[in-house]
């Protein structure tokens, strides 16, 4: 057989690059699963959840986070905002075991969808971390979690 007429293996290197991307990608998670869920069921559109990220940052010397709640119905944050879900960045001072948010974006809507809706900054100390009306103590798991992280 001459060269001209062989058959060439074309998908060896074609396949196999977008094989090997397709099974990296399939094993890294999505960043929906970058969050611990500390209450609640993020699958169930318009329930109560409370979610922590697991990258963990000093600040201070408190252990500082990114935290983000969804709520059924409508609630008034410490700005007086009204929201259905907010994000923002906590800190925790772990010799005293107190947390407070420094930050939050409000949403009008569930699971952070639409445009933010408005924004709170906070001193530390001024906006206790505190999930009224989710039951468990959210709260004092996320802090206990986080100092145990920081150690």
């Amino acid at each position: 057989m001459t060269e001209a007429l062989k058959p060439r293996r074309i998908y060896d290197s074609a396949m196999r690059l977008p094989v090997f991307v397709l099974s990296i990608l399939m094993a890294t998670p999505l960043a929906a699963q970058d969050w611990l869920t500390i209450y609640g069921y993020p699958e169930l559109a318009g329930s109560d959840v409370v979610q922590i990220s697991p990258v963990l940052s000093t600040w201070q010397g408190q252990v500082t986070f990114e935290v983000r709640a969804t709520r059924q119905a409508v609630r008034v944050g410490y700005s007086g905002l009204p929201y259905r879900s907010y994000r923002g960045m906590a800190a925790v001072d772990c010799q005293t075991l107190k947390g407070w948010f420094l930050t939050l974006t409000f949403f009008d809507q569930p699971s952070w969808e639409g445009a933010p809706s408005g924004s709170a900054n906070f001193k530390p100390g001024d906006a206790a971390m505190a999930f009224n009306g989710i039951p468990g103590e959210p709260s004092a798991k996320v802090i206990n979690a986080a100092c145990a992280a920081a150690r």
